[in-house]
């Protein structure tokens, strides 16, 4: 049966020998594809023999490519005593590599960025390229302009895109991401819809995200956005209460008010506590409905199967980590055996 799994199970590593021991390992797990996820975010930029060489190592281990996760440009955040404190609710300047920028050196370089992933589909055979696009809510919210200018500058890139990709056979699945305000989030879909077409731009649906953002419904953007659904990322997790989230909310936004230009002190270790929940465990172990997920999945007009998982592995390498390999694929076959029957 066909499964697939995230090439950084592991780690992200930025070299060759521990891309090719993590694939190795899939293989030899039983999966059959792969979401290649090396350098999903930064301004990494893969030269054409990489390609080759991500190509071939691929075809090694009799492996297919099933999706690829893209770079949406340099890291949105800062480093605070060593620790990492995503800044989402605000521009970041030090990006390089950026395709939302209104700056047109820094939007046309992360649109470079986004054809080279591209590239790196067509020579690895993958047919969607998933990709991050994080919404600085908190600059909208202080000056509506800078939406106007944000999203003028997105239609740009993607309108620059559009037949690079579609010459390529390559399909952009945005993900659903949990930093944003749900409202946020389902303009930004909205919009993006409404303007291109299925054939070049869609939905990645991200399970363990959603646990974290749509509370009320884990299931919103799956079953809002079916018709447009190109992708999953499955993963499992033990949500977050409702509380504790507006708190998180509530903090950004005063900051926002204040004028802050970083996330203050005190939001630090309440990051962190959010940062750990969306932990990329199977699934079958939180608190995901899998049947509801199943069932979804197999009516998707447009997704190609198998579905990606997207999880992480915590422990000890060796016989540890093959026997987690292991029972990760025995789920994913469990998982496709439900949308099976329901697509029967």
């Amino acid at each position: 049966m066909a499964t697939s799994i995230n090439t950084d199970y592991l780690n992200d590593k930025h070299n060759w020998f521990e891309i090719e021991r993590q694939i190795r390992n899939i293989a030899e797990a039983g999966f059959t594809h792969v979401q290649w996820i090396h350098d999903w975010y930064g301004e990494y930029l893969y030269s054409p023999s990489e390609m080759v060489q991500a190509r071939d190592v691929l075809k090694e281990y009799n492996l297919t490519a099933h999706t690829l996760h893209g770079s949406e440009g340099g890291e949105r955040g800062f480093y605070d005593q060593g620790r990492w404190v995503p800044t989402p609710q605000i521009r970041c300047t030090t990006i390089r590599k950026d395709y939302t920028s209104v700056n047109r050196y820094l939007r046309l370089a992360g649109t470079e960025l986004i054809k080279n992933r591209i590239d790196l589909c067509t020579h690895i055979g993958a047919d969607t390229l998933v990709l991050h696009m994080q919404l600085p809510y908190g600059t909208f919210r202080k000056n509506p302009q800078d939406k106007t200018d944000y999203y003028e500058a997105v239609y740009r890139s993607f309108d620059e895109l559009q037949e690079y990709a579609k010459a390529a056979g390559v399909r952009i699945a945005q993900e659903n991401l949990f930093f944003t305000p749900n409202e946020e989030e389902d303009e930004k879909f909205d919009r993006l819809f409404n303007r291109y077409p299925e054939d070049y731009m869609g939905l990645c649906y991200d399970s363990g995200h959603a646990t974290l953002s749509c509370l009320d419904n884990f299931y919103y953007y799956l079953e809002k956005y079916h018709k447009r659904l190109l992708a999953v990322h499955l993963q499992d997790t033990d949500s977050i209460e409702t509380a504790l989230l507006e708190k998180l909310r509530s903090v950004i936004d005063r900051a926002l008010t204040e004028g802050a230009k970083a996330v203050p002190p005190e939001w630090m270790g309440k990051m962190d506590s959010l940062l750990n929940l969306d932990c990329h465990r199977p699934p079958f172990t939180g608190v995901v409905d899998w049947d509801r997920v199943a069932r979804s999945i197999a009516g998707a007009p447009l997704l190609h199967l198998p579905a990606d998982f997207e999880v992480v592995y915590h422990g000890a390498t060796g016989p540890e980590e093959a026997a987690w390999l292991k029972d990760v694929r025995e789920k994913a076959e469990k998982f496709h055996e439900m949308v099976h029957k329901y697509q029967a």
